[in-house]
């Protein structure tokens, strides 16, 4: 009775306290909640105290040494793996695939419908289960096509997902004195547009330029913010002619009485004001894919000294892969972006508006070339379209910056077809060529294994280009091994025989007993 009471006389004193302050209801609510909450001996604080998240998020933490982003990281995991990924996650448990990649999974699911949990995460663990490990690049890949598949709708959501997370940070490096780092968010054909712009100014200088190629990339984004449109050469020849041009530009300004020291130009007469829209617009190297095959465009970021010196930005490139179905908008399948992966029909559409393409099919390959070394222009394209990325098992390096290598060795009468072709990044294609013991084997059907020196043999692509766009596929059967030939005649040759021997049973059955008519 007496708490009865007292809880009685606090609300008494809120409501009066509410009345006085001229409240609205809902605060006097409020407050008549915490005065009954202060009566029943609880702490009105503990609603700004950490929830129950929150609290395994420091047990966690502390138990695994990790911090508390990653510790909610795995929370998260542990949750989905329970309730909404089990069979996936029952990969995870029996070794087929290993944390960061169910990790991959988790957050490419977190947009999906709720409905379709299910559907997804049988598709996704048949997937896993019924192919070979491979590379990040190539798992992902797999993931976002069936995600794709089962849920079109994710696709999208995830797009307005990334707009919305866009960001770039500048801040100071903890390790080293004078030092800053630059990191972002972008959408994927955004951050590959930097990339190909930075990397086509790099590549824009003379051979003898004395920075390396991350020196150069890192000068081109600091032009880029000073509002150049390309990166000045520091070769001998370069910076001597500058040297000329600037002090016989000093001369001048000495010696004209309406000198200006102040012309709002630089040292190559180039005002930020003459780089225009078309300057700046990224040249897509895109590839395009019709029913029987895909498309890609040129990647020639070679620079002469005329390029050096001219005041037109370097041209910069890079790769998409997509159906020429999805580009004419019969359907809305997804295309691959080299080097960033999955992205949605709207945006492959909008990259390739206005870019150069290239029209491949799965019999690009020229038999009258089959003797040459190097292969032609649309056949590497075609090998490359269909990989993905690096060939050698766990490599993620994109396929068009990689060497397109012959399985069997063309000194060797190795022939040059899609059929003994592959991508492979420098760093294994050197390792593969000059390092002792490593043997490398492709099937008609395009599956690459190396065997190392060791003596153990991995697969180099589980999951291809040619599994995301299914018509790359050949249509056409390989040519029969002869030994499988001759097997298929002598079948061949002992079901005729068989047939003979029963005609003539027959014959010699219906001889001996004639019908009763």
């Amino acid at each position: 009775m007496q708490r009865g009471a007292r809880g009685r006389r606090l609300s008494d004193v809120a409501g009066g306290l509410a009345a006085a302050l001229g409240e609205q209801s809902t605060s006097l609510a409020t407050l008549e909640r915490l005065a009954k909450r202060a009566a029943a001996g609880e702490d009105p604080r503990a609603q700004y105290g950490p929830t129950g998240l929150e609290m395994a998020i420091a047990e966690v933490g502390a138990a695994l040494t990790v911090p508390p982003a990653r510790a909610r990281e795995l929370i998260e995991a542990g949750s989905v793996l329970r309730h909404q990924l089990p069979f996936t996650g029952a990969t995870l448990v029996a070794g087929r695939i290993d944390l960061p990649r169910f990790l991959v999974v988790v957050r490419r699911t977190v947009l999906a419908d709720p409905a379709k949990f299910a559907v997804l995460d049988t598709e996704i663990a048949a997937a896993i289960e019924s192919r070979e490990p491979m590379s990040m690049t190539r798992f992902t890949t797999m993931i976002d096509k069936i995600i794709a598949k089962i849920d079109p709708a994710a696709v999208r959501r995830r797009r307005e997902q990334v707009d919305t997370d866009r960001n770039i940070s500048v801040r100071p490096d903890r390790h080293t004195p004078g030092q800053s780092r630059i990191g972002g968010v972008l959408p994927a054909e955004q951050a590959a547009a930097i990339d190909a712009r930075l990397q086509a100014m790099a590549a824009s200088v003379h051979p003898d330029d004395p920075r390396t190629a991350a020196q150069r990339r890192a000068d081109a984004l600091v032009a880029l913010a000073d509002g150049a449109a390309r990166l000045d050469c520091r070769c001998e020849v370069c910076t001597t002619t500058a040297g000329a041009d600037d002090d016989s530009a000093a001369g001048e300004e000495r010696d004209g009485p309406d000198a200006s020291p102040d012309t709002g130009s630089d040292a190559t007469g180039t005002d930020a004001s003459d780089v225009t829209a078309s300057d700046t617009n990224v040249n897509g190297a895109a590839e395009v894919r019709d029913k029987q095959g895909e498309a890609v465009t040129d990647a020639e970021n070679g620079a002469d000294a005329e390029t050096v010196t001219s005041d037109c930005a370097p041209r910069p490139t890079f790769h998409i892969v997509v159906n020429l179905s999805t580009l004419l908008g019969h359907d809305d399948d997804p295309a691959f972006l080299d080097g960033h992966g999955v992205i949605d029909a709207d945006t492959a559409r909008a990259l390739l508006a206005e870019a150069k393409r290239c029209y491949v099919t799965p019999d690009t390959t020229n038999l009258a070339q089959t003797d040459r070394y190097a292969p032609s222009k649309k056949l590497a394209d075609l090998i490359r379209a269909g990989e993905l990325c690096c060939s050698f098992p766990g490599c993620n390096n994109r396929a068009y910056h990689a060497d397109v290598d012959h399985s069997v060795p063309h000194a060797e009468g190795g022939a040059t077809d899609a059929r003994n072709l592959k991508p492979l990044c420098r760093f294994h294609h050197r390792i593969k060529t000059f390092a002792t013991g490593w043997r490398d084997y492709q099937d008609p059907l395009g599956t690459v294994f190396f065997q190392s020196p060791t003596g153990h043999t991995y697969l180099g692509n589980a999951f291809t280009g040619r599994d995301l766009f299914t018509s790359l596929t050949r249509s056409t059967r390989p040519p029969d091994d002869p030994a499988r030939q001759r097997i298929d005649t002598l079948r061949e040759q002992r079901s005729k025989s068989v047939k003979r021997a029963d005609t003539r049973a027959m014959e010699r059955w219906n001889t001996q007993n004639p019908p009763p008519y």
